[in-house]
């Protein structure tokens, strides 16, 4: 069922189940602001130490002055670009923008919510239903441009950490490119070996070098679309699963108080492996609409 709850101003919606709550911000870009295991009572979204602080975020504002709560929709690019002729903000148009909450679908235990993006010709809708243990997020993109468009688009969860969180890959993984890194130093597009790029860092045990570093980087493309994240110790695992045909690449981020001072992993399904457009519609041919034309992917949340 869906119940609607005021949180510090803003509407929140949430699925309930007896193993699992999930919890919507319609009103901060449709973000996944809560999913909690009600078995072990473990919050997989990850906020900054201390209480919870919500507000929302101009448009075109930059990723920096975000709430950093949860798990965000980034679309049509990650990192800022100038792209047919429009100039795309940092994390694109939809983190922080209010999206339209379909209150007829709330009876029927789905959150459906939709954005028509304020500078870009998309049109994109969202549904997240809960089955037991399994959220599902069912996407839908909409060409309402003139013209052919071509979108990036990756989810963007910030999760909780844990000692001894282990992140688990599918098989087909042997290396990583590397998108950013800190400490050390890795150049962009460097290839690196998972899950042990170099002596004293184990990505699989979520250990870079020190406390003040971080890495993103790219696996893929993929052929299987699931990335988990378990711990042995409290028995709790998230597991992500995806279409890989139409996002076949999986960023990964991981912050060990070099950003901010933070700690945290995100698991990233995306259809790119760059993080702006621009760049990646030079490579991506499966990421280009027609004139009306719509796209539709899911990803799936397994909780345990």
């Amino acid at each position: 069922m869906v119940t609607l709850e005021n949180l510090q101003g803003f509407t929140l919606a949430r699925l309930t189940s007896e193993q699992c709550s999930v919890a919507i911000l319609p009103e901060l870009g449709a973000k996944i602001g809560s999913l909690v295991d009600l078995r072990t009572k473990r919050e997989w979204m990850w906020h900054p130490p201390g209480p919870l602080h919500l507000w929302r975020n101009p448009e075109g504002s930059s990723f920096l002055d975000s709430t950093f709560v949860g798990a965000d929709e980034c679309l049509p690019t990650i990192e800022p670009c100038l792209w047919q002729g429009r100039q795309l903000p940092d994390h694109g148009e939809v983190w922080n923008a209010e999206w339209k909450l379909d209150e007829k679908d709330l009876s029927s235990g789905m959150i459906h919510t939709s954005i028509q993006l304020p500078r870009s010709p998309f049109f994109f809708e969202r549904t997240v239903t809960l089955n037991q243990n399994v959220i599902r997020l069912d996407y839908r993109l909409t060409n309402t441009g003139t013209g052919p468009e071509s979108w990036l688009w990756a989810l963007h969860p910030l999760l909780s950490f844990e000692p001894d969180d282990r992140l688990e890959l599918p098989g087909e993984v042997r290396h990583l490119r590397v998108y950013v890194a800190q400490q050390p130093d890795f150049p962009p597009d460097t290839i690196l070996p998972w899950p042990e790029p170099a002596q004293g860092i184990n990505l699989h045990e979520l250990r870079l070098q020190g406390d003040n570093s971080y890495l993103k980087s790219f696996a893929g493309p993929l052929n299987e679309g699931w990335a988990r994240i378990s711990n042995f110790r409290t028995d709790d695992a998230l597991t992500f699963r995806w279409d890989a045909p139409a996002n076949p690449h999986l960023g990964l981020w991981l912050t060990r108080g070099g950003f901010k001072g933070w700690h945290h992993p995100a698991i990233e399904p995306t259809n790119a492996a760059s993080d702006s457009v621009a760049k990646a519609a030079q490579h991506q041919n499966n990421s280009c609409l027609a004139p009306g034309e719509s796209r539709t992917w899911h990803v799936e949340l397994i909780v345990g």
